[in-house]
């Protein structure tokens, strides 16, 4: 019995996947997650309407209550781990010194600061040119230019650039070191994911600030002995490099093929197609894939889940999760006339503006909490239908299904919806987490699992299948058109 970690970094949690590998079967035997809480109570400091920001430490603190609840629940397992990885979201830099202590807060992915410094770039061509991707607010790139404007004692500081999920691991080992999915997001790498001096000095850092780069398979470090006590861990695991949650996620999706394409369901929502072709299509993502030949190019919207949800606690505070669903199901398609604009956090694709914000346009008295629950995901399902268009015209692509990965393709009411304002078949794994695909990365890089696209192969089950209706499709289309020119009417800055 072969047992492994999968640790994930999200927006709002940190989760924990143990797992059994042996080969030729892979088994789940527990998923946990604890909360990032911050000392202001919320997911996230919002200094100001633009601003998101966490605390490392409270990323530590949320990393070892999900570690205390396996220990509780399956410490004999816990004590027989072979192997650990990480994941975590892109962009998100941490500045250190020189004992990886953080000197500020992380400037989240979702952070708008620094839209005017990053259509500055853009307009210039020189860094698109050399990292074949746009930058736009959500790049550490343009976020450390505006903190070299606002903050220079901080970058003057800085000794160590970590990136989340690289420091969180650096908690069980004391490494520094990094990878190329992380310098791609980063935006200081060149195409082939590999550091870029000119790039580098555009962030006002030195070169020695930067981490090595490591394979995701590669190993990091081990838990010290420190670390084991502090955490409940075996000491002297090794511990692997891992990589960011969108190149990890496809390890749920199957056996890996360079025509495959997902649609991610979580804080965010992204729609990703795989190819073997090293061509970029900004400003569409371009990222190198968790298999060593094949790419991906994504584009995604800041507030997928996390928009629905925003409006049931803020619109709908009576409702529960499942019952806000329940109510949604029970609204006829277009939710009565309204429509829900989800940008919390401006927009990212297609639309990149960062000064767009989020509206329930048509809301009357005569709405029914149904009405407003139906839009809420209609309003995401309309955002990801455009996302969907403008890939598929760019790439020339078009998947003949996608699939459905986060903790969104467990709503089946959703995925229907989504399935029929795209027109595409949807499909749903029985593990769709991203701590799960770094478990099974943690066995891969252990030896236990030849290679990651073994490792895809191996545990994928299909769990359900979402095929798009005809009529209901026809019916979302002129939704969409209306979705679309209310969008451009008011929300030239909408």
């Amino acid at each position: 019995m072969t047992l492994f970690l999968g640790i994930d970094l999200g927006a709002s949690s940190v989760k924990a996947c143990l797992l059994y590998a042996d080969g030729k079967s892979v088994e789940r035997r527990a998923l946990v997650r604890a909360r990032v809480q911050t000392h202001h109570f919320k997911a996230s400091h919002h200094i100001k309407a633009s601003h998101s920001e966490q605390d490392p430490a409270d990323w530590r603190q949320a990393m070892a209550r999900a570690l205390a609840q396996l220990n509780e629940t399956h410490a004999s397992d816990m004590a027989k781990l072979q192997g650990i990885s990480f994941s975590g979201g892109a962009h998100i830099g941490v500045l250190c010194d020189a004992k990886g202590q953080p000197l500020r807060g992380a400037i989240m992915w979702d952070d708008q600061r620094a839209a005017t410094i990053a259509a500055e770039l853009a307009d210039k061509g020189t860094v698109e040119a050399l990292t074949g991707n746009r930058p736009n607010a959500t790049w550490t790139l343009p976020q450390l230019i505006w903190l070299g404007q606002h903050e220079p004692a901080v970058l003057a500081k800085t000794e160590r650039l970590y990136f989340a999920k690289d420091w969180l691991r650096a908690q069980l080992t004391d490494d520094f070191s990094s990878d190329a999915t992380e310098a791609v997001g980063s935006m200081m790498a060149d195409k082939n994911g590999a550091w870029h001096p000119e790039l580098q000095a555009m962030s006002g850092l030195a070169e020695a600030t930067f981490a090595p780069l490591l394979a995701p398979t590669d190993k990091a470090g081990d838990v010290t002995p420190a670390s084991a006590r502090a955490f409940g861990l075996p000491e002297g695991v090794p511990v692997y490099q891992g990589a960011i949650d969108t190149s990890m996620e496809w390890l749920c999706a199957g056996e890996q093929s360079d025509d495959m394409g997902s649609l991610k369901l979580a804080s965010a929502g992204v729609v990703a197609f795989t190819s073997a072709k090293p061509t970029s299509f900004a400003p569409v993502s371009f990222y190198p894939h968790i298999v060593p030949r094949l790419h991906y190019h994504a584009a995604g919207m800041s507030d997928c889940m996390g928009a629905i949800d925003w409006v049931r606690q803020t619109l709908t505070p009576q409702l529960g999760p499942s019952e806000f669903t329940q109510a949604a199901s029970q609204a006829p398609m277009g939710a009565d006339g309204l429509l829900f604009y989800p940008y919390l956090s401006g927009a990212r694709a297609p639309f990149w503006d960062a000064s767009l914000s989020a509206q329930m346009h048509g809301l009357t008295r005569g709405h029914s909490s149904s009405a407003i629950a139906r839009a809420a995901y209609e309003g995401v399902g309309h955002v990801l239908t455009a996302i969907w268009q403008d890939m598929t015209q760019r790439l020339g692509q078009t998947p003949t299904s996608l699939s459905v990965l986060g903790g969104g393709s467990q709503a089946a009411f959703f995925c229907q919806i989504l399935a029929d304002m795209l027109n595409v078949e949807l499909r749903a794994g029985s593990e769709s987490d991203c701590a799960f695909a770094t478990a099974l990365l943690a066995a891969t890089s252990q030896g236990v699992l030849d290679t990651v696209s073994q490792a895809a192969h191996v545990a994928y089950q299909p769990s359900a299948q979402f095929t798009p209706d005809k009529e209901a499709h026809a019916g979302y289309a002129l939704l969409h058109e209306n979705f679309m020119s209310r969008h451009r009417v008011s929300g030239d800055k909408s």
